[in-house]
């Protein structure tokens, strides 16, 4: 406490030196103001003013660098610490993005061998489809075939039957015809 009421009675002292002083150079119209005694005791004015300050501001002033330096190495800190943590967050999705780069392009040949194994499968079951529906559709033709052949055939016989009998009839409407069949006949039954 004595050293606060010493500065405050030099704080006074320099305030009524630099009344005295400004009311010198008033009083001489300021020639006087560049001699040597006043240019010293403003000099000591100004050196225990900056000597007040320093005392009794140089602990907070200290305190306020000291707090000022602490605040800019914790902020260099913090942004050294959040750019390694975005170069590491940018490595790791450089490599999720290789990842399912690589993965995609898996997939994608997967999809593609799939595609053609299930292509060459489909033509394959296709192929086997159109050739039972050939063989069928052979057995048919031939099954239809047979069958129109055999009503063809049953058509011919039976119009070569009525027309046998047609022409028989007319051939035996001739008693003349129907006499030499006759003859002819029980000739080839008394040969036997």
């Amino acid at each position: 406490m004595e050293k606060k009421a010493l500065w405050g009675v030099i704080g006074v002292l320099l305030s009524a030196g630099m009344a005295a002083a400004a009311e010198h150079s008033g009083a001489h119209g300021g020639t006087e103001l560049h001699s040597p005694a006043v240019l010293i005791w403003k000099g000591i004015n100004i050196a225990i003013v900056v000597g007040a300050l320093i005392y009794f501001f140089k602990e907070p002033f200290l305190k306020w660098v000291e707090e000022y330096k602490n605040q800019i190495i914790k902020n260099i800190t913090e942004a050294e610490e959040q750019h390694r943590k975005a170069k590491e967050e940018l490595e790791n999705a450089r490599k999720a993005l290789e990842e399912a780069r690589e993965k995609y392009e898996e997939s994608l040949k997967v999809a593609e061998e799939t595609a053609q194994r299930e292509k060459e499968l489909i033509i394959g079951q296709a192929k086997e489809v159109a050739e039972r529906i050939k063989e069928k559709a052979e057995k048919v033709i031939e099954i239809e075939t047979n069958k129109a052949k055999e009503e063809l055939r049953k058509f011919a016989a039976q119009k070569a039957i009525e027309l046998s009998e047609k022409m028989l009839k007319e051939a035996f409407s001739d008693p003349e015809t129907q006499k030499r069949f006759t003859e002819r006949m029980l000739s080839e039954l008394s040969k036997n």
